[in-house]
This record gives structure tokens, C-alpha cells and sequence, in this order.
């Protein structure tokens, strides 16, 4: 008898199960694959120089994921109990022991798990050799990717499963014995406008503060090393959005609803008289469920525009630093091209490019304090010859402007940005210039920030050290040997320049030494030369690894929120059952009552999307100080909509195949 009971609960919600397996299975395989990648020989071999850094990464991340994906089971778990409550307190009333009804429901979980396991391990079993060649082709590495899971990683498998679902059975046999504890329903107390209203107005103002927040945490996280402040915006950008949505739901759904349901063309219109009331109960009985998925949708909306500029980021400090492949400076210049000789490399582009280095003082507003130090000059002309590549995060100037170029710690442009009153040795006070962080020959060759000024004033200002600096691009690379690197070693630093620093800035002067001097004054290095060599082969790499990786967790995490609302449409309780039933009996026709499901349906999907994109885009918008919102973002978001737009069709085409056959319409 106890048997056929849990065939018939499993068999009743088969398709709502089916969901739920199926998004488990999906968030066990996906365990199953990262951790199989840390020990997979394969990878192994081909990354020798990342081989404990993709360990440790795997691991911290499948952890991550294994403790998400129990929170998610555990979470809509609980959705089949509370729609087998009624169920449940009918066989106790007919003389069913409790310990009997707790066990079915224990059981039930079981299998349920069971069946996700036996798919999810299938998936990584199919599917680890397919993802791992993804993962070889994002970070370009041609080599053979070998299906392999260590007896370790399956005993950790097996420990998992055994505990995951011993604990999810556990929390849900719970669940049970707490409704049946459950003697009689809670009258719901209804909260009035005057408590909505004012509610949903303060949940208006955190989320107001909280994108304000999120600016001021962009353009501050560079210094979360050494300053607590970064950590506190980010405890108050959570909580002020968590708490700020929910108000906002709690506050004005309601009484837009309530408002809808006075006008007589809404609500009182035909059909509309039951259709309105039906989706009305329906949103107000999911408010916490929207809320819950407008913030993971939020936060899944902001970890890919996160992810987007931090790559964005790493790229662009990567090009500054070595837009070629190879620089050098006229020291270093000569012995340079004589190996390139006999490594008989195949040049594509070469450059040179005559620089001043002189003296300067400016006030520096990110560290308050006030400057002095040597600074490379380069002419207008000069820096305009060079390729666009050069100046691709720097302001447009023109032949009469002045750009700094600087190290950008941020993870935005700060391209609007000027600075004024740079005073130059025996030059000219610049009153304006604009900010640029795309440094000429690579950011390494200089040993500070440098100036692009006029050709005039270029021509008339005094230099105290002269250098020319040259450029190489190759086809397949310089083809350096080993021991001709360990021969340009002794080249690295081409000289030393002491400051002298006086009263004033024209009584003080640059000596340039062959040497590092042994101590005095302070000492800036001119570098001799600078080769990407292995770091274009490590930063594709990494750059493949961090794509593969968040392109996991987001696919997961729609996953996890298509999911989480197609199930709360499916799970309705008898209540709202009767409901389209009676629709069906007074007569309404099925293409109304198909309309019903479909509205009810945009309406789930639709109201938390709206949501997570406008704090999504505010942010954006805001973190950009008024620029335009990059071409790339939008595409990201775009994608994102498209996929949930997916799982709402099918959440609206499962949905409306269940009520069909539920009430042979």
C-alpha cells in the first residue's frame, strides 16, 4: 500500500519532478566535471605551470557550487511537501501514524535524489570529455583532452550523494511532521496601505542609496588591501538591495494590484471578472518567491558585468604593458636587433620613437599629496605615428592638447578625468591636460607616467636625458633561444637616473648613472628592454580558464532561477485548482482559459526580470558617470533575457500541458 502511494504522489507531480531532477542532475554533473578537473592527467600535463593553481581553483569552486546547488535543492524541495500538505493531513485523519506519513515523505526525497544522481553522474560520465575540450579550445592549448576520473573523486562523489540526500530526506521528513503538527490555519492578517505605501517608498530609497553605493565601491576597490571601506559598501550594497527590492514588492504589488482591481475595465470585463482575482492571489502568494528571484537574477546579471569588466580590465593592463612584442630603448636597441638577426624571426612592424625626460611637480588628487619626480615626454606627432592600439584607453587629444598617460587602477575608463598645473623644469606651467592609461612601448619601459605635448612645445623644451625608443611586432614571434634571453638578462635595466631634488624645481637635475648607486637621492630605472615572450601564452590561458568558469556558474544559475519559477507555477494547490476547474464548468472556453495561464505565466517571469535589470543598468549607467553603456554589456544582457525568455516558454508550454491533462480540456 505504501508502494502504491508514493508511485501515485511521484506520478501526480511527474512533471514538476521531472524539472526539479533534471535542474539537480544538470548541478551534479557539473560538480562531477570541476572536480575531475583538478586531477585530470591531461591537464595535468598541458598546464605544468598552472597545475596547482587550477587544483586549487577547481576546488574552491566546486565547493562553492556543490554548497549553492544544496541550498537550491533544499529550497524547492520543500515546494513538493507544502503541495502535499492537504494529502498528508488526509491519511493521518483516516488513522495513518505519523512516523508512516514522515517516512513516505522521507522515501519520496530518496528517490527523487536518487534518480538526480544516477542522470547528474551520467552527464559528467558523457560529458566530461566534451567540457574539458571546451575548456582546451577557450585556452587555446592543442592537446588531447583524456576522459579520466580518479578513484578519489569517486568515493568524494559517494560521499556526497550519501550525505546530500540523507540530510535533503532529513529536512523534508521535517517538513512533514511540522504540518502535521499543524492543527489549524493561520488567518492571514492583512497590512494596509498606510504600511504598504510608506514601505515600498523606503524599499524606493535603499535601492536609490544602493546604486549610489555601487559607484562609489567601483571606483574604491583598489583599495581594499589596505582600507575597510570597500568591504563596508559591499555589506551595504547587499543588504540595502535584499531589503529594498522586498519592500518594494511588499509595498506597491499590492496596491497596484488592489488599484487594478477597482477599475471596471481591468478587472470587470468579461473574462477579466475571474481571470484578474486568480492572478492576483497567485502574485500575492508569490512575493517572496519573486523577490528571492529577482535578486538571484540580479546578482547573476551583476557577476556577468562584474566578470565582464574585470576581464576588461586585466586586457586592457595587459595590452598597456606590452603593445608590442618586443621594446627596447637605443642602449639596449643595437644588441637586440643583432639576435633577432641570427634568430632569423620574421618582423611584421618595427618603430622607434624619440622620447625627453625632464622634471615635474603636480598635486595628485587620488593620494592628496603633492609630486616631484623625472617624466617622459613624447611629441604629438611621434605618438600619432605609433599604432591605434597604442592609444586605444587613452583621451582623444589634438595637435594643440596636452595627455598624461598614468597606471589606472580601476576597473572603468577614466577617460573624463583632467588634471592642471603641471609645472615642467624650464618649460612652460601645462594649465590642462587630459588622462590616458594606454602607455606608448608598454607601461614597463617607463618608470612613471608619461606626457604627450605639442610638437612646439616639445621642439623648445629642455631635456635633461635623451633616450629613442623602438618597437618590434612579429609574425610567430622573435624566436629567441634560451640562451640568447640569458645573454639580453644582462641588459635588463639600460641606466639609472638620480634626482636631485633642491628648493626648486629648475635648481634640481637628473644624473644618469651606468650603476645602481648604493644609496642617495632618489633613484629611478630606465628599463632596457621589454619582451612578452610566454606572458601572451600564460594570459590567453588564464583568460580561457576564467571564461570557462563563469560561463559555468551563469548557465547554472539561469538554470536554477528558470527552474525555481516554473515549478512555483506548476505546484498550485487544490484552492487555485478549483478555480480553473470552475472556469471550465461555468463554461469559459479553453482558449480563455489558455490565456489565463499564459498571463499568469509573463507575469512570473516578466516582473522579476524588469526588476533585476533596472538595478543592473542603473548601476552600470551610474558607474559609468554618464557614458555610454558598452556594446558588449548590452549584448550580455540581451543573451541573458533571450535564455530566461526560454525558460518561460517552456514553463508556460509544461504548465499549460499539465492543466490540459489534468482537466481533459
Amino acid at each position: 500500500m505504501y508502494r502504491k502511494i508514493i508511485k501515485r504522489s511521484l506520478y501526480n507531480m511527474r512533471d514538476s519532478y521531472l524539472i526539479y531532477i533534471l535542474a539537480c542532475a544538470f548541478a551534479i554533473g557539473i560538480f562531477g566535471i570541476l572536480i575531475s578537473l583538478g586531477d585530470n592527467p591531461s591537464v595535468r600535463v598541458s598546464l605544468r605551470s598552472w597545475n596547482s593553481f587550477i587544483s586549487d581553483i577547481t576546488i574552491m569552486m566546486s565547493g562553492l557550487f556543490a554548497f549553492c546547488a544544496f541550498i537550491y535543492m533544499a529550497y524547492v524541495g520543500g515546494f513538493f511537501i507544502k503541495q502535499q500538505r492537504n494529502e498528508f493531513r488526509t491519511f493521518e485523519k483516516l488513522g495513518m501514524q505519523r512516523w508512516v506519513i514522515v517516512a513516505i515523505s522521507f522515501i519520496q526525497t530518496t528517490i527523487v535524489q536518487a534518480f538526480a544522481w544516477i542522470i547528474g553522474l551520467s552527464t559528467t560520465l558523457i560529458f566530461q570529455k566534451f567540457m574539458g575540450m571546451a575548456l582546451f579550445y577557450l585556452m587555446r592549448l592543442r592537446f588531447n583532452f583524456i576522459m579520466h576520473i580518479s578513484w578519489n573523486d569517486v568515493f568524494l562523489l559517494a560521499k556526497m550523494f550519501f550525505f546530500s540526500t540523507l540530510v535533503l530526506s532529513i529536512i523534508n521528513a521535517i517538513k512533514t511532521f511540522r504540518i502535521l503538527q499543524r492543527k489549524t490555519i493561520k488567518r492571514e492578517i492583512k497590512t494596509r496601505w498606510w504600511l504598504r505605501i510608506p514601505a515600498g517608498i523606503f524599499g524606493l530609497l535603499l535601492l536609490f542609496s544602493a546604486q549610489i553605493c555601487t559607484v562609489s565601491l567601483f571606483y574604491d576597490m583598489h583599495t581594499v588591501s589596505y582600507s575597510s571601506k570597500p568591504i563596508t559598501e559591499i555589506f551595504f550594497v547587499m543588504l540595502a538591495d535584499i531589503f529594498g527590492t522586498y519592500l518594494v514588492y511588499f509595498g506597491f504589488l499590492p496596491t497596484i494590484l488592489n488599484t487594478l482591481q477597482r477599475i471596471h475595465s481591468v478587472s470587470y470585463s468579461g473574462i477579466n471578472m475571474f481571470s484578474f482575482k486568480y492572478l492576483k492571489e497567485r502574485l500575492f502568494q508569490n512575493i517572496s518567491i519573486l523577490w528571492f528571484v529577482t535578486e538571484l537574477s540580479a546578482l547573476a546579471l551583476m557577476l556577468l558585468t562584474f566578470c565582464y569588466f574585470g576581464y576588461q580590465a586585466v586586457h586592457r593592463n595587459y595590452n598597456s604593458a606590452y603593445p608590442f612584442e618586443l621594446a627596447a630603448d637605443k642602449n639596449t636597441a643595437g644588441v637586440i636587433k643583432q639576435e633577432l638577426k641570427k634568430s632569423k624571426a620574421h618582423i611584421k612592424g618595427e618603430y622607434q620613437t624619440n622620447v625627453k625626460i625632464n622634471l615635474v611637480s603636480y598635486y595628485k588628487k587620488d593620494n592628496q599629496d603633492y609630486i616631484r619626480q623625472p617624466m617622459t615626454f613624447m611629441s604629438y606627432s611621434d605618438y600619432m605615428s605609433l599604432p591605434k592600439r597604442m592609444r586605444k584607453w587613452n583621451g582623444k587629444i589634438n595637435s594643440r592638447e596636452f595627455l598624461k598617460i598614468d597606471y589606472n587602477g580601476s576597473i572603468f575608463e577614466n577617460r573624463h578625468f583632467k588634471e592642471h598645473d603641471i609645472r615642467v623644469k624650464d618649460s612652460p606651467v601645462i594649465a590642462t591636460v587630459k588622462t590616458g592609461s594606454s602607455f606608448p612601448y608598454g607601461s614597463s619601459m617607463h618608470f612613471g607616467p608619461m606626457m604627450v605635448v605639442p610638437d612646439k612645445y616639445y621642439q623648445k623644451m629642455p631635456a635633461e636625458v635623451e633616450d629613442t625608443f623602438y618597437g618590434w611586432d612579429f609574425k610567430r614571434g622573435d624566436r629567441l633561444s634560451t640562451k640568447q634571453l640569458e645573454k639580453l638578462d644582462n641588459f635588463r635595466d639600460a641606466y639609472y637616473m638620480k634626482v636631485n631634488f633642491k628648493k626648486t624645481l629648475d635648481q634640481s637635475n637628473i644624473e644618469v648613472l651606468k650603476k645602481a648607486p648604493d644609496r642617495g637621492g632618489s633613484i629611478y630605472t630606465q628599463a632596457g628592454f621589454l619582451r612578452q615572450g610566454s606572458i601572451k601564452k600564460n594570459f590567453t590561458q588564464g583568460g580561457g580558464f576564467y571564461l570557462f568558469i563563469v560561463s559555468l556558474f551563469s548557465v547554472a544559475l539561469l538554470i536554477a532561477l528558470g527552474s525555481v519559477l516554473t515549478l512555483r507555477i506548476l505546484l498550485r494547490d487544490d484552492y487555485q485548482s478549483r478555480q480553473l476547474r470552475t472556469l471550465q464548468k461555468i463554461g469559459v472556453e479553453e482558449s480563455e482559459v489558455k490565456r489565463i495561464v499564459r498571463r499568469e505565466n509573463t507575469l512570473t517571469f516578466l516582473i522579476p526580470l524588469i526588476f533585476a535589470l533596472a538595478q543592473s543598468i542603473v548601476a552600470i549607467a551610474m558607474s559609468n558617470t554618464g557614458r555610454h553603456i558598452s556594446k558588449n554589456i548590452i549584448l550580455i544582457y540581451a543573451g541573458y533575457v533571450v535564455l530566461y525568455g526560454i525558460f518561460g516558454l517552456v514553463s508556460y508550454k509544461v504548465s499549460w500541458h499539465g492543466i490540459k491533462h489534468k482537466f481533459s480540456l
